[in-house]
């Protein structure tokens, strides 16, 4: 059968216009990056983290313009040791900045990868610890009362402490760790243990997928000092 010319610009338009779409359809998608269901859910529980966290941070900045206050009167009060009141004011700033090593009853936790066996055609990223569950820990910490915490003897400051993905490792504080990773705190032992075990809580769904979580209370935790260097970009 012979092809008439027509047919044959018809065939070419068509097999342009494949590969065309084609084409477009990998551009469209080179920038999508595809998420794991427990990737998604890590994601939307640190993101309510956040908001938590944002709402604390508002009643700090009260809390702050109270002490102002605080700092007017007894500046004007001639009954006051201003300069005692300022010394002490300085330490306890300091204690709230992760600048002095700490000591209270509180809690450590282990988390560590799965070792359970992997369903067919399971992501193995299922059962490994990614620096989004340690930071949806640490914020659940907070949420509960924290006053400090550690991660492998890294002292975790608010702003200042990085913890990233390094592949099979995470980077805290620019120092590199493999699991297991060791999350101490200070605070009200109750409320600790509680937002590691409570059921529905993160640390529930991180079991759940096979991720190892213990946590004990403790009568003394040491929490040791910020080491990294802390400056203001955008201050005067």
């Amino acid at each position: 059968m012979k092809w008439s010319a027509k047919k044959k610009r018809i065939l070419a338009l068509t097999i342009l216009l494949g590969i065309l779409i084609t084409l477009q359809f990998k551009t469209l998608n080179s920038g999508v990056k595809y998420l794991s269901i427990k990737e998604m859910y890590t994601q939307s529980i640190e993101l309510e983290s956040q908001k938590s966290e944002l709402i604390q941070l508002n009643s700090k900045v009260e809390d702050l313009r109270a002490q102002i206050d605080a700092y007017q009167t007894a500046k004007e009060d001639v009954q006051v040791d201003y300069e005692q009141f300022l010394v002490n004011e300085i330490e306890t700033t300091k204690q709230i900045a992760g600048l002095t090593k700490l000591e209270g009853p509180g809690v450590v936790i282990i988390i560590t990868d799965g070792t359970r066996d992997l369903v067919e055609d399971e992501d193995p990223a299922n059962i490994i610890v990614h620096d989004l569950d340690i930071r949806a820990m640490v914020a659940d910490l907070r949420n509960a009362g924290a006053e400090a915490i550690a991660i492998n003897g890294q002292r975790v400051v608010f702003n200042k402490s990085n913890i990233q993905c390094t592949g099979p490792t995470i980077k805290i504080n620019d120092q590199v760790f493999a699991p297991p990773y060791i999350i101490e705190a200070i605070g009200d032992r109750r409320f600790l243990e509680s937002a590691i075990n409570a059921p529905g809580s993160f640390s529930e769904d991180l079991r759940s997928w096979g991720v190892f979580v213990e946590v004990n209370t403790s009568i003394s935790v040491t929490i040791p000092a910020y080491e990294g260097f802390v400056s203001y970009d955008f201050l005067n």
